[in-house]
């Protein structure tokens, strides 16, 4: 038997505490704010030391797709679900219907799709159960693995954390490191080989770093030290909180523009990188490509690929844009951003005008 029970959090429209001992289930859910539509963001199923750390990272995970999907105009709001466990040993169809039918009691108030330890077929086994769910395969209507949309704004990205260092948006022979060669930081990893630029990279599987090591003609460093490198740009493509006291002094880079979810561990830090004279790419900016593919699954007449393309392409932009009022307002790229947000938010610029179109 599933249990609900709801946490009330300032600032929060609804926190669900989920349970389901028989199939292994215990979840948190947040919507955060659904001003601009219904709640959009992934479920994570990770292996947290305790629920109290499952709950501060779907909080902080709900926040920001909040101003992501804001900022994108992509017309939803911020949502995020965890699932405590390991994923290569929680994961069965039972768990997932168990799951499925807790999303069916919030009646579309949630949509939620793959995420980190969560896979097209693990959101393909929820739709047998619900209706509210994106991130699906082509053959189901949906977009596939939102991953390269991912990259692919990270990629775009960079290019306008280039231009505003360097004048261009050319990457050959810039010195970048990745951290994390996941589903996402591998894919950017090809986009900027082809791309000419010299590239470093940490993971903690090791076979995973020889192979792209090898792929990309990449030189491998430790997870420990992959943010120590001497570097034009240093892009955390892993977990979040990576950028913190301990780790902003020992930054040797120019600029920091990656695909990982909340980047600093507090918004204090976006102000400790712009006094190192580190040019920060907003987190929840740069990665946006994926939510905004998996946004155009439920659009009236289906998926689009080439809809996703263009607005992702804007990503470059929307950073050319906030660093320039960051240069002249004298404000940090994130205060740009959040400025930006809560404009869109307060006009409600962006807000939906009819509801998604959900399968049957």
């Amino acid at each position: 038997m599933t249990t609900i029970e709801e946490i009330h959090i300032p600032g929060f429209e609804k926190v669900l505490e989920v349970q389901n001992p028989s199939v292994g289930l215990h979840a948190f859910i947040a919507l955060h704010n659904t001003t601009l539509g219904p709640g959009l963001g992934g479920t994570r199923i990770f292996p947290y030391a305790t629920k109290e750390q499952a709950l501060t990272d779907v909080l902080r995970l709900a926040q920001g797709m909040t101003s992501k999907s804001a900022i994108t105009k992509v017309g939803y709001g911020g949502a995020k679900a965890v699932i405590i466990g390991d994923h290569r040993k929680i994961k069965t169809p039972a768990l997932f219907k168990a799951y499925g039918e807790v999303l069916n009691s919030l009646k579309g108030q949630y949509i939620t799709a793959e995420d980190v330890g969560t896979t097209t077929d693990d959101v393909s086994e929820l739709l047998k159960t619900t209706p509210y769910v994106v991130g699906l395969p082509l053959e189901l209507g949906g977009g596939g693995d939102p991953s390269p949309f991912t990259a692919w704004g990270v990629y775009r990205g960079i290019e306008a954390v280039c231009t505003a260092l360097f004048g261009s948006p050319n990457l050959a022979g810039k010195r970048i490191a990745i951290q994390g060669l996941g589903k996402v930081g591998s894919i950017l990893a090809g986009f900027l080989f082809w791309s000419g630029a010299k590239l470093f990279v940490a993971d903690p599987d090791e076979k995973v770093l020889d192979h792209f090591a090898k792929l990309y003609s990449a030189e491998k460093v430790s997870t420990d030290d992959i943010h120590k490198v001497a570097c034009d740009i240093y892009a955390p493509c892993a977990l979040g909180g990576i950028l913190n006291d301990k780790t902003i002094p020992e930054l040797r880079c120019k600029g920091v523009a990656g695909c990982a979810n909340n980047q600093l561990l507090t918004e204090q830090h976006a102000l400790v990188l712009q006094e190192k004279d580190i040019l920060y790419a907003p987190d929840y900016v740069i990665n946006a490509g994926g939510l905004i593919n998996v946004s155009f699954e439920l659009l009236p007449q289906g998926y689009d690929s080439a809809i996703s393309r263009n607005l992702v392409n804007d990503i470059g932009e929307t950073l050319n844009y906030l660093f320039k009022e960051s240069a002249e307002k004298k404000i940090t790229p994130l205060e740009a951003s959040i400025r930006l947000t809560k404009e869109y938010l307060d006009k409600k610029i962006g807000q939906r005008k009819e509801p998604p179109r959900f399968r049957k």
